[in-house]
């Protein structure tokens, strides 16, 4: 009788330990919002344009890779289609919120 009671205790603890919530601080927070963030957008450079996906709300800005910002602008909708021939030709910085990314434009 005093073993199965102890096994129920022992179950009853080991299920309130996977029922509690998990607390994570401030950094945990932070690169979980920055992965989803990164897995969410979608910037596809074609020739001159530039396709921005699931950035709905966020500020776009583009860098030359001199550091000088060449083009900034929020976007709005889920899909975005950026003309950008008045740029020189080359490579640019295109950054979205915490989103980073290298593209090229022809």
């Amino acid at each position: 009788m005093k073993k199965s009671l102890h096994i129920n205790i022992l179950m009853i603890l080991f299920a309130a330990c996977f029922a509690m919530p998990v607390a994570m601080n401030a950094q945990d927070i932070q690169r979980n919002q920055v992965e989803m963030e990164q897995n969410q957008i979608n910037v596809i450079a074609n020739e001159s344009n530039l396709r921005v996906k699931n950035a709905d709300g966020l500020v776009i800005e583009i860098y030359s890779l001199t550091g000088e910002k060449v083009y900034t602008q929020r976007i709005e909708g889920q899909s975005k289609s950026i003309d950008l021939a008045h740029l020189q030709k080359g490579y640019y910085i295109v950054k979205i919120g915490k989103f980073t990314r290298k593209v090229y434009l022809r």
